[in-house]
């Protein structure tokens, strides 16, 4: 279809509708206004000219959910597009004529269209050469009104892009992971009493209840550690592969934040309670290949979330009429 013109928010397929049905005998529903926002009508019409065809490039269905009804999404989508139009009026963010021609023809070169070939599929369609620069138009003012408005708050960081590449490889990927670590170790020797050795572990579990009520982690090394390098201001931090860490310690490191600390871990050595310092990917070629790649890809759904946050502050101080309910 010739309306996907371009990809700037979240898709949503929609269902196709269900026919018009007969308000009485020999009665069929023709056109009748669903909503008003900013004194401009919303038709019957309009909705049922986004789902027929097919899915539309959609702003958002904020506030429906998952599981409403496509005329539902249909028509929140059309209130958030008309939202948007008014705002992008108002700063003066519009499209000329030119711009528009010019936008068309590189589309349609991209797509190696001819002009001819344009007006045969519109014709196919039922629609008009007006209905399909109205809707370019809109689109690229969306476009304009998304690059001032809302692109200056995406935010996709390398971390990010990790992250999401780690979710996507799964066990494989985190065999990829470094991480830099602090331990604050509770040495507990086998020559040590059971009282003794059961002693430890209680003092283990009770530093780590006091790091989970805000003491630092270096306070806590400095009070309560029983190795005396890590008391060191200069200190380096441990530097392992998570693949390399026993099961145990790899279970509690990994899911860690930059900060975040393991629970007390039983070890050769005694009680060890490790804090993540830094956690990154190695030398992954396959990585440096799609890092670009899952970096638009996250700053598309982050650019639809930041549009949906910035409806949701319209849809708070706007009145919008909706007749449908």
């Amino acid at each position: 279809m010739l309306r996907f013109i371009y990809a700037t928010t979240i898709i949503c397929l929609l269902a196709a509708p269900t026919k018009v049905q007969a308000l009485a005998a020999g009665e069929v529903l023709i056109d009748r206004v669903l909503a008003i926002v900013n004194g401009r009508s919303i038709f019957y019409s309009d909705i049922r000219r986004k789902l027929e065809p097919g899915p539309l490039v959609v702003v958002s269905e904020y506030p429906a959910n998952h599981d409403a009804p496509p005329q539902t999404k249909a028509l929140n989508d059309a209130i958030n597009f008309e939202l948007i139009l008014a705002a992008a009026n108002d700063l003066d963010i519009n499209v000329t004529d030119a711009d528009l021609d010019l936008e068309i023809n590189r589309y349609l070169e991209e797509q190696k269209i001819s002009k001819e070939k344009l007006a045969d599929i519109l014709k196919t369609e039922g629609e008009s050469i007006e209905n399909y620069r109205r809707d370019f138009r809109n689109q690229l003012v969306l476009r304009r009104f998304q690059r001032r408005i809302i692109a200056p708050s995406v935010k996709v960081t390398d971390k990010d892009v990790e992250t999401y590449y780690l979710s996507q490889a799964g066990t494989s990927g985190v065999d990829l992971v470094e991480v830099k670590l602090r331990q604050l170790l509770i040495k507990i020797d086998p020559t040590m009493t059971k009282e003794f050795s059961e002693a430890k572990r209680n003092l283990a579990n009770d530093i780590y209840a006091k790091l989970k009520k805000g003491l630092d982690f270096s306070d806590a090394i400095g009070l309560y550690s029983d190795d005396p390098a890590a008391k060191s201001a200069d200190q380096k931090p441990l530097s392992f592969r998570l693949k390399d860490l026993s099961t145990a310690m790899s279970a509690a490191v990994g899911p860690l934040r930059q900060g975040e600390f393991t629970q007390p871990i039983s070890t050769p050595n005694g009680m060890v309670i490790f804090q993540l310092l830094e956690k990154k990917l190695g030398e992954n070629k396959d990585f440096a290949s799609k890092k670009e790649k899952i970096s638009q890809e996250l700053q598309i759904i982050e650019l639809g979330n930041q549009t949906t946050k910035w409806l949701a502050e319209q849809h708070q101080r706007i009145t919008i009429k909706r007749i449908d309910e």
